[in-house]
């Protein structure tokens, strides 16, 4: 459950980045307003907020 906590917020980051990044270009070159990009950063914060409100499985150690 850990691998599944440590994937879901470094793909939320990644799509953060990507969404920050695309957002600039943007505003720099000055091209035609679009809100995918604002979505992007909206669904990479709500992955990292998953990742954090997750909580990984405990082991239990008892034998059947």
């Amino acid at each position: 459950m850990k691998t599944a906590i440590a994937i879901t917020r470094y793909f939320g980051i990644f799509i953060l980045f990507i969404g920050v990044v695309l957002n600039l270009k943007m505003y720099l070159l000055e091209e035609m307003p679009t809100y995918m990009f604002s979505i992007l950063c909206f669904f990479g914060i709500v992955l990292i907020g998953i990742s954090y409100l997750m909580k990984p499985k405990l082991k239990s150690n008892k034998k059947l």
